[in-house]
């Protein structure tokens, strides 16, 4: 079992340092998919012949990206500025949103939906949409989880729009079902139908890869009570579940690209399900950036039946956060497997 080395304490300090020399980063320029994503084109998408539509969809996605910016001194057009692919988990949508970012023509700004978010309550509205404006902006994991966001969002699309640029987001929900189930929804029906007004919504039909991949009963070989260890001469930062989420609270998601490229490989132990939902929130929003930024991970459980689809508890993965959670488990089997 990969047990704590001496120099445990040290690490952790250092990577404490980090959290506070890490920013978000400031020009548009660097607003481009990770190096996960860096490769990734319509024509080493793998396309599933047995899969009805999903040829299609990678065709509507190619003939979106080839269009040209819709200009603000132009006359508005009825048809939508945004292209929104939805989708299971797994399946190919954040292939083809950085395909669409290396294909189409003209300035690109590539962010998540939780970085986009952020960067708008730490610049405001009209900075944040200055830094990511373009000709084409392509937005990760869309997902409306409460009425903050949502007005977040809206205004974030409000002021792009305005700029000119086209939106193409992916999303594990129908567009015109944002918002279900984990608010008052009724309440900001206006603000989710121009949201979803926004938008022509695309489904890229398919399973899991990530799922298909792990086909061993006891999950991958780089997570259980004893994971296979780090290649040969590499040494990962070794942390505990509790140290980490200390690490992690108080940096705003914008900043934690940064935080990801600084973490190579890394060795998580003590993992167990988690019972506090903003240490569960926290700890996926970490994932998502490692996962982009091709982190190697193992994880050793603190007990030998401690999961991937057993930390988060199941009355969490039945509420507003389920999709985000099952992303993440996803995304670990994948890190895990590395």
């Amino acid at each position: 079992m990969i047990k704590p080395a001496p120099t445990t304490a040290v690490l952790v300090a250092d990577l404490q340092v980090l959290r506070g020399a890490i920013q978000a980063p400031t020009r548009g320029e660097e607003w481009v998919p990770p190096p996960r994503f860096a490769a990734k084109s319509f024509a080493n998408y793998r396309l599933d012949p047995a899969i009805a539509g999903q040829a299609e969809a990678v065709t509507q996605v190619q003939a979106f990206a080839a269009q040209r910016r819709r200009w603000r001194f132009l006359p508005r057009r009825r048809t939508p500025p945004g292209l929104y692919l939805d989708g299971g988990f797994g399946v190919g949508k954040t292939h083809l949103l950085a395909a669409a970012f290396h294909a189409a023509p003209g300035t690109r700004r590539y962010a998540s939906f939780a970085e986009a978010i952020s960067l708008i309550i730490l610049l405001g509205g009209r900075a944040a949409a200055e830094l990511l404006a373009a000709d084409l902006v392509c937005i990760d994991e869309f997902e409306l989880d409460d009425p903050a966001n949502t007005r977040l969002a809206d205004l974030l699309l409000e002021e792009l729009v305005a700029r000119g640029s086209r939106i193409l987001t992916t999303s594990n929900t129908v567009s015109g079902e944002l918002g279900q189930g984990r608010m008052a929804a009724d309440q900001f029906r206006n603000q989710l139908a121009r949201i979803a007004d926004r938008f022509i919504d695309v489904h890229v039909p398919g399973t899991d890869h990530r799922r298909r991949a792990d086909a061993s009963a006891s999950g991958p070989h780089g997570w259980g009570p004893d994971p296979s260890a780090h290649a040969a001469g590499v040494h990962p930062l070794l942390i505990s579940v509790d140290e980490l989420d200390a690490v992690l609270r108080g940096i705003p998601i914008a900043n934690l690209r940064r935080l990801a490229m600084a973490l190579p490989t890394l060795t998580i132990t003590g993992m167990r399900p988690f019972t506090d939902q903003l240490s569960a929130l926290r700890f996926v929003n970490f994932i998502d950036r490692c996962y982009e930024q091709e982190c190697s991970l193992r994880v050793v459980s603190a007990a030998a039946d401690v999961a991937i689809d057993a930390i988060f508890p199941d009355e969490h993965c039945q509420r507003a956060f389920a999709k985000k959670y099952r992303r993440c488990q996803s995304r670990l089997i994948e890190m895990c497997s590395t």
